[in-house]
């Protein structure tokens, strides 16, 4: 029916959950290390640069999908249509 749409609180955390979670920022940094190999050598950043700023994006990334992780289990809502 139309309230089987979803998942219930607590399916985020689940080991599936977690797993599809460290998957999906394994593929993210990946096309990130991708995309800088595909730029021309005569401008890419050097390694130190380019992993301060991978660094910041990611650290940026994960306080925002821990927040909102951490808020979807305070909701009485469905978690994964939030």
């Amino acid at each position: 029916g139309p309230g089987d749409r979803g998942c219930e609180n607590g399916a985020l955390m689940d080991s599936f959950g977690i797993f599809l979670q460290g998957l999906l920022g394994v593929v993210a940094f990946s096309t990130l290390m991708l995309k800088r190999f595909r730029e021309p050598k005569h401008e890419r950043r050097p390694w130190r640069i380019w992993f301060l700023d991978t660094s910041k994006q990611a650290i940026g990334m994960l306080f925002i999908h821990f927040a909102n992780v951490y808020l979807s289990d305070l909701t009485e809502e469905d978690p994964c249509s939030l």
